[in-house]
């Protein structure tokens, strides 16, 4: 998929130092993620990823972007989720850690990382969720501009993945437009 001179292609290994320097820069400005991982590389490639993409700029072949799908496994989205759509949890596909790179935004890398993600679900018969924290207005308008319905609010505990003792996360939980 091409988009503004952006390509978006299959995550490598060889992405993985590329893809945290976006994280790295995306959590300075943004507070995304909210706590830095101790392991930045193990985050993107979170534990029940089943697919993960890239945007690269085709003139210089920046890493602009990345956004990943994972089995929906104890995820607090498969609750609202499966009530929503009464699909079981191996028809859906959690949308996750999706970073765009601030000096790339406005170029369509994210619109185009979640259409990519949000397609793959859809071509291997799994419906795309996701969740965004409820303080963020930017990611969660370029979901429901892209007809993604809000399901409602969801909390993550992160007490027992080594962040010490911080408060739940508050996110919001959404559902991809059926195909059509």
């Amino acid at each position: 998929m091409n988009n503004d001179r952006v390509l978006i292609r299959t995550r490598t290994a060889a992405d993985d130092e590329a893809c945290v320097a976006v994280m790295r820069r995306t959590h300075e400005l943004d507070a995304y993620p909210i706590y830095w991982p101790s392991s930045p590389a193990g985050f993107l490639r979170a534990k029940g990823e089943t697919d993960a993409w890239v945007a690269v700029d085709e003139a210089d072949g920046r890493v602009l972007g990345q956004v990943a799908l994972h089995r929906a496994e104890g995820e607090p989205v498969l609750a609202l989720a499966q009530e929503a759509t009464g699909l079981p949890a191996e028809r859906l596909a959690v949308l996750a850690r999706l970073l765009v790179h601030p000096d790339a935004r406005g170029r369509g890398v994210g619109r185009a990382l979640v259409r990519t993600a949000a397609a793959r679900a859809r071509a291997t018969g799994r419906r795309a969720v996701l969740d965004v924290l409820q303080s963020t207005t930017g990611p969660a308008a370029l979901y429901e501009s892209e007809g993604w319905v809000r399901l409602g609010p969801t909390s993550l505990d992160l007490s027992d993945r080594g962040f010490g003792d911080v408060p739940p996360l508050q996110l919001w939980v959404y559902l991809a437009p059926e195909a059509g």
